[in-house]
């Protein structure tokens, strides 16, 4: 499995969290989503080994309306 840590810049209520979680785990190839409870913003997304699987993730929070920015990928 692979990871990438992202930053979502937007200010996330727990509900807001909750929905964006549901939403990258239906995206093919995401197999978990993590979140830190102190940091909102911050968001691990385990993965299938696919290429480029890391911008399909950034495209897709960017259609959603949310602008990421990667930590390490």
């Amino acid at each position: 499995m692979n990871t990438i840590q992202l930053y979502i810049e937007e200010n996330l209520g727990p509900e807001q969290v909750s929905i964006l979680r549901e939403k990258l785990l239906h995206v093919p190839y995401v197999t978990d989503v993590e979140i830190s409870d102190k940091s909102p913003h911050e968001f691990v997304v385990e993965f299938e080994a696919q290429q480029n699987m890391p911008m399909r993730i950034i495209t897709f929070l960017k259609q959603q309306g949310y602008h990421p920015d990667i930590f390490s990928a």
